[in-house]
């Protein structure tokens, strides 16, 4: 569930923001010539929230440059129509852009429905941000031409960095003690643990007398919390304490289970998977983190379940057209 928070944060990462400017300021994008359709018609409506076409593009070009680099880092050759689930790889760009898209527009729905709005001190911040992104650019004129090939110009450069703190602000609201968004994390069930991890490898009988002695010593030790962690740092999972939210993914179930059944402070006995033996303690949830999980938990479910319509034009849309003729494109701009 984190990989669609990452998509919130990208906006804010980047920097992608600055004061208003007119609109007939606004850079040429690539993303209407690439899709043959207008950018500023309703692609799509989120929940009854209009989302105009350059939006669900700008996250389509997005995700297959994602998907081309990871095939250009892996030495393979990438092929649009390459089986997967649900369909082919140009699905799954279509599917991803989408979700991120609803995302976005999702937090916008939040943000007027919990009240959140930027001051005019955040928004100076952020073009403050903007004027330091484009120094760090080469100047405003190379930055604006950077943007351009993702499709960008300053102003809507803007509408993704604001969302971007509109998210911001409503976790503010979730570590705001008795406002209603944190009166909604109630509703989400969690559990923090640590896990010791031998992994089986190649040798599984060695493994598992490895993870026997390493419970010899956990149970022969003086302080055996200090022990626990000790042993984790020395295993073959590193991550150290992890909030679980049920069927997140983070641990195969049957390890799931065998956490919510210890209490607080307690740890299980070896514990075997395909992937090797584990042995998980039980902790007190961190508030803050847990916090974090569960308020991501909720908004990907809001997103998940909103009513999302699409205009007879996304249908129509195909990412292996549009990503050779973006592809294209940009290389005539260069």
């Amino acid at each position: 569930m984190r990989k669609r928070m990452t998509a919130l944060c990208l906006a804010l990462c980047l920097g992608l923001s600055g004061c208003a400017i007119k609109t007939e300021e606004r850079d040429a994008s690539l993303l209407g010539q690439a899709a043959e359709m207008g950018e500023d018609v309703a692609l799509l409506t989120v929940d009854g929230r209009e989302v105009p076409a350059w939006r669900y593009l700008y996250w389509l070009a997005f995700t297959c440059d994602q998907i081309r680099e990871k095939y250009r880092d892996s030495g393979l050759s990438l092929d649009w129509k390459t089986p997967v689930t649900g369909g082919v790889l140009a699905d799954y760009a279509k599917d991803q852009a989408l979700a991120n898209t609803v995302l976005y527009a999702t937090v916008e729905t939040w943000a007027e429905r919990y009240g959140c709005a930027l001051s005019e001190t955040e928004r100076a911040a952020l073009a403050k941000t903007w004027e330091e992104q484009a120094a760090a650019h080469g100047g405003e004129e190379a930055y604006r031409k950077e943007l351009a090939a993702l499709g960008l110009d300053r102003l809507r450069s803007e509408e993704l960095a604001e969302v971007g703190m509109l998210y911001a602000k409503l976790y503010e609201l979730v570590l705001t003690e008795g406002s209603e968004l944190s009166g909604l994390l109630d509703r989400v069930d969690s559990l923090t643990v640590d896990r010791i991890f031998i992994k089986a490898g190649e040798d599984r009988d060695g493994a598992r007398e490895r993870a026997a002695e390493v419970f010899s010593r956990l149970n022969g030790a003086e302080d055996p919390a200090a022990a626990f962690a000790a042993l984790a740092a020395e295993g073959d999972d590193r991550a150290g304490p992890r909030t679980l939210l049920p069927g997140d993914g983070t641990l195969p179930q049957a390890l799931e289970e065998a956490a919510q059944a210890l209490e607080e402070g307690q740890y299980s006995g070896i514990l075997e998977s395909e992937e090797g033996f584990s042995i998980l303690r039980r902790l007190t949830a961190e508030g803050e983190t847990l916090a974090g999980e569960a308020f991501d938990r909720l908004l990907q479910e809001a997103a998940e379940g909103a009513l999302v319509q699409t205009a007879s034009a996304y249908d129509r849309l195909d990412a292996e057209t549009f990503d050779k003729a973006l592809t294209e494109l940009r290389e005539r701009e260069k």
